[in-house]
């Protein structure tokens, strides 16, 4: 395929991955890379959770600002594809913890917008891959959401959209994606399933989509528990998904919406 920004909300939900590919630290605590995988160059960028951090920080990137410039020159090669990965929490019972998915599309939370559609023969030809790798992948639709999903209530609710997982960032870089004429796919793993009960990270929240660490360290402190077994189904669910896109991002892809 040629040139891929790989995009994550964080460094955890991207670490294994890296790890796997042998990617040097980046110059900033946004980037990591540039890294060479079968006929691809990889660029990782992590924009932060929720909607509002990934709309500002993919303009950044899509906008060939420093950031991008010390991963690599812009000027000099055509970028190919992004390829968003990470977490998502499933809204079914019919995708369990650990299972992979790809994005046909995903809807915003407000469900006013319409929803953008990933590159077709790039995500199909992912979930063929993966299948015949034995990493079964399915195929969903998903949705962002500026809230966690804490309760199987909040699943459910969102699951009357019509969608299967919910995440908190792809709705907004398939949109930046699209505005900057670039083909885009989302992989991720289902790390909360629609029974699991997650602590109420909502409350620490702050207007922007930052996180306020005091408030998050009483969350934690309030329901210890509860986050030891989120934190430890999340390192797993990525783990689980670095091996499979250790696989995907070393072949060559089709390109092209």
């Amino acid at each position: 395929m040629g040139r891929i920004f790989v995009l994550a909300a964080t460094k955890m939900e991207a670490e294994p991955l890296t790890q796997l590919l042998g990617v040097s630290p980046g110059k900033s605590v946004s980037e990591v890379g540039p890294t060479t995988a079968g006929p691809n160059q990889l660029e990782f960028f992590f924009t932060g959770i929720g909607p509002a951090q990934a709309r500002k920080r993919t303009a950044e990137i899509l906008s060939g600002g420093p950031q991008v410039e010390s991963a690599g020159d812009p000027e000099t090669r055509k970028l190919d594809a992004i390829v968003i990965i990470g977490l998502c929490g499933g809204l079914c019972d019919a995708l369990p913890e650990m299972t992979i998915v790809t994005y046909s599309s995903c809807i915003a939370e407000s469900g006013d917008a319409a929803p953008y559609p990933c590159a077709a023969e790039i995500s199909e030809q992912v979930t063929a891959l993966l299948n015949a790798q034995n990493a079964p992948c399915r195929s969903v639709i998903g949705i962002t959401s500026s809230r966690i999903a804490v309760t199987r209530d909040d699943r459910l609710q969102l699951a009357r959209t019509g969608a299967q997982v919910v995440d908190m960032e792809s709705y907004e870089i398939l949109a930046a994606a699209r505005k900057a004429r670039v083909p885009a796919i989302v992989i991720r793993i289902v790390s909360d399933s629609l029974d699991r009960k997650l602590p109420d990270f909502n409350r620490a929240l702050n207007p922007d989509d930052t996180i306020n660490n005091r408030q998050a360290l009483r969350v934690m402190l309030g329901s210890p528990l509860q986050t030891a077994r989120a934190y430890l189904a999340n390192k797993r669910a990525a783990r689980h998904l670095a091996n499979a896109l250790s696989i995907v991002l070393t072949r060559d892809l089709p390109g092209g919406q």
